[in-house]
């Protein structure tokens, strides 16, 4: 559903290049339309980015439910520790789906400020996005509490890292998820590369 309304909203394919650049009107008009395009491709994506982010959250919910049930209901331990190394596999696939889309956001955002920005400041002669540039010194203050909403990915990540710490009587098998756990953990840690290119 979201890269169908996604791509609905590309339509420079459909301007004829010829005509763009004939006249500074169509000059004009090709930079609208990008910048239009881009300003719906970008509000797509942030509403993609915290879908992800409450899917997240809801499926914590589902296990922390789940995982008191099963203590309840008094499962075999070994049966819960597998659960419990399930959840950063299920939570880190959530994760690498708010990463890609966030990667999108910051390359529109880089976009807008390298290429878009500068043509349009020497064509009219004004300096234009101070909206994003106010916004940026206004969320600088909080640019660490802002950390706190990749939480939901990351804190699953615990539960392996405690248990093999705990040196709890984990089965082959469950070893091995932990491992994998903890690799999809640092490669989650160092998918975060792109925010290195933030526009501030």
């Amino acid at each position: 559903m979201f890269w169908n309304r996604s791509c609905s909203f590309i339509k420079l394919d459909t301007v004829d290049m010829n005509s763009i650049e004939k006249s500074e009107k169509g000059e004009e008009r090709w930079f609208k339309l990008e910048f239009e395009n881009l300003r719906h491709e970008q509000t797509a994506r942030i509403v993609y980015l915290y879908q992800s982010i409450n899917l997240a959250i809801i499926i914590w919910v589902i296990f922390i439910l789940a995982f008191f049930g099963m203590l309840i209901l008094r499962v075999e331990e070994k049966i819960i520790y597998s659960f419990l190394l399930i959840v950063p596999i299920v939570i880190d696939l959530v994760a690498f789906v708010y990463q890609s889309n966030q990667n999108s956001l910051e390359s529109i955002a880089n976009y807008f400020h390298e290429v878009v920005k500068p043509k349009l400041d020497r064509k009219y002669h004004r300096n234009i996005l101070r909206w994003e540039k106010f916004f940026a010194k206004e969320k600088r203050p909080f640019r660490y509490e802002s950390v706190t909403k990749v939480f939901p990915f990351l804190l699953p990540s615990i539960i392996p890292i405690y248990l093999l710490a705990a040196k709890y009587p984990l089965l082959p098998h469950q070893i091995a998820l932990a491992i994998i756990d903890i690799g999809l953990l640092l490669l989650v840690i160092e998918n975060f590369r792109y925010k290195l290119r933030r526009v501030r």
